[in-house]
């Protein structure tokens, strides 16, 4: 058996739709545009990035791969099709691979939660579209069974949000998936735990995760990309420890009501 190695410090980058124009409503910010995601890949390139995927990282972790000097995680959420159209076409012109968390329902055929109306909302991938995209280097995870957020579940329902997407979307592609992203970032203990049974070796939320890397590997907090960074935040979070800002920022947020609350216990 091999041991496995220490933590390596890699950044995970999130990603949702892709865009040629900003959206007429203006209000989405779960997108960014071609031209910006085209300038993004260039700066992780730039600066020396290398992206992996998590399959990649679990073979280090057992001494079958070397890593690359600075590797870094790309993940697209949902599985749209403009992620097939627009972001992989580019991705493979630079060279580069990313995990693209998909649903396990594959009925679902638009993203019903971006839109109240279902027929204008954004189309999905293909069963022979992610086929194709794991024939090319990418990964393919779940992102549970119907998009639900899933602390919000009961027990049996949970169990099968996360299990029946695991074995659909491995019989779509034929082999193991590894990885999950929860959607809405909706995780607690019941969640984390199921995920492990389940058979997962990795789970991404966005905001909850532990700000160094692979200190929980079923809550690995990632770094959300949208329209409005612009290319210096986006420098700001591939260069600097910026996930330990959100993660102490997040912290504050949960301490101030309970300081708060003492506060005012204490003069009653």
């Amino acid at each position: 058996m091999h041991r496995l190695k220490k933590h390596p410090n890699i950044k995970i980058l999130m990603y949702h739709r892709l865009l040629d124009e900003l959206p007429e409503n203006g209000s989405d910010e779960h997108f960014t545009l071609v031209n910006e995601f085209r300038k993004q890949l260039k700066m992780i390139d730039d600066f020396g990035f290398t992206p992996i995927t998590f399959a990649d990282y679990q073979l280090y972790l057992e001494g079958q791969l070397e890593l690359p000097q600075k590797p870094i995680v790309i993940t697209f959420d949902d599985g749209y099709l403009d992620t097939f159209e627009m972001a992989v076409p580019i991705l493979l012109e630079l060279g580069m691979r990313a995990v693209i968390f998909v649903l396990g329902n594959r009925n679902i055929r638009r993203a019903y939660w971006d839109e109240s109306d279902t027929t204008a909302a954004a189309p999905l991938m293909s069963d022979s579209q992610l086929r194709e995209l794991k024939s090319l280097g990418f990964e393919i995870g779940a992102h549970s069974m119907n998009h639900i957020a899933l602390a919000d579940l009961p027990d049996e329902e949970l169990e099968f949000e996360i299990s029946a997407s695991k074995k659909t979307i491995e019989d779509v592609l034929g082999e193991p998936v590894i990885s999950i992203s929860y959607p809405y970032g909706s995780i607690d203990n019941r969640v984390l735990s199921v995920t492990s049974r389940a058979g997962f070796v990795f789970g991404c939320g966005v905001y909850t995760g532990p700000p160094v890397f692979g200190d929980n590997r079923f809550d690995f907090r990632r770094l959300a990309v949208r329209e409005h960074i612009g290319s210096t935040r986006f420098l700001l979070r591939l260069l600097t420890p910026y996930q330990y800002v959100e993660w102490a920022y997040s912290a504050v947020r949960r301490f101030r009501p309970l300081r708060i609350r003492r506060n005012l216990q204490s003069e009653l």
